[in-house]
């Protein structure tokens, strides 16, 4: 009934978006004012990041909230999914001239 309402509510707001649009903007709305990059050595987040089953890499980059998530989801192989992505994000970076990435 609720989740009704809510899709009635972002329809009638004149954009067309199904109920898991509107809630994966709101998601994304929420991670860009919500989570603030730190700067860590690019080497060592890379290194740390096949231990991202445990969220060592979130740990390593202040990111306590989502190490823990890691860390509880460790037994279910989400979070080996999810540090493989996390990965993938941070190859791709360039390091500044002390070898540091924003993540």
């Amino acid at each position: 009934m609720a989740l009704k309402k809510q899709e009635e509510s972002f329809k009638s707001s004149g954009e067309k978006k199904t109920l898991l649009e509107a809630v994966g903007d709101r998601y994304y709305d929420w991670k860009e004012k919500a989570v603030v990059p730190h700067p860590v050595r690019r080497r060592t987040y890379l290194w740390l990041c096949p231990a991202g089953i445990f969220g060592a890499h979130h740990f390593y980059a202040r990111h306590y909230v989502r190490g823990f998530l890691y860390l509880a989801l460790c037994w279910t192989g989400i979070s080996l999914a999810m540090s493989l992505i996390d990965w993938m994000a941070a190859v791709p970076k360039e390091a500044d001239e002390q070898g540091m990435i924003m993540v």
